[in-house]
């Protein structure tokens, strides 16, 4: 599988793709919890995905959605990989994979930092359900990701993990050195960071966050 080193979520329009794509990120991620500030409807989505299909991973972000319209949201829009960010059980995973092969499946993992042994048996118990990605994001009450709070890299650094992973949460251009100097993750994904307001994302941001991003992970390697 093709590792994900820079991801660009939330997503709400064409011109924000492109930006993406030509900064180049690996992959853009597009939100389909309607309670989301960044929430895309099915036909905005299609419209990004037919203008960045080939060119970056497209990710679907569903929290506690069904399988039914998971599979048909995937099918509808053309996503490559399926973030799950809500409550899902590892049998939610099952069953994605035998409707849809070819999509990768991604576990988002909400952690904190006063249970870091809470989070590693998360880790191990979603590698029993062979995801092919993690995602560890700062948990923030009521909040299913996309808090902009972030976690110490250091500890998360200590963490063991099975499968590639990105890390989240907080994340910017000014600290994503930093950041994965310190937590070494495979990846960064990046939303509310590189946004000039909600829902619109900064070009120089989105650029300076990709070309920092993958100066440090290229350095790590």
């Amino acid at each position: 599988m093709t590792i994900i080193e820079t991801k660009i979520c939330g997503i709400t329009n064409t011109e924000d793709a492109i930006v993406a794509c030509e900064a180049g990120a690996d992959a853009i991620g597009l939100n389909f919890y309607p309670k989301s500030k960044r929430f895309v409807k099915v036909d905005v989505a299609r419209q990004i995905a037919d203008v960045t299909a080939g060119k970056v991973a497209i990710f679907g972000v569903f929290v506690n959605a069904s399988v039914e319209d998971i599979c048909q949201c995937a099918n509808n829009v053309g996503l490559t990989h399926i973030q799950l960010h809500g409550d899902e059980s590892p049998e939610v995973v099952a069953q994605i994979r035998a409707q849809l092969e070819s999509v990768k499946i991604v576990r988002a993992i909400r952690t904190r930092d006063s249970d870091l042994e809470g989070t590693q048996s998360e880790i191990d118990r979603w590698k029993a359900a062979a995801v092919d990605l993690l995602l560890l994001d700062a948990a923030a009450e009521g909040v299913f990701g996309g808090s902009g709070e972030t976690l110490d890299w250091g500890r998360v650094g200590t963490l063991k993990f099975p499968v590639p992973w990105l890390l989240a949460g907080g994340l910017g251009p000014d600290n994503v050195t930093q950041a994965i100097e310190l937590a070494r993750p495979d990846g960064v994904d990046v939303a509310s960071g590189v946004e000039s307001e909600p829902r619109k994302k900064h070009s120089d941001m989105v650029r300076e966050f990709v070309s920092a991003a993958n100066q440090s992970l290229n350095s790590k390697q």
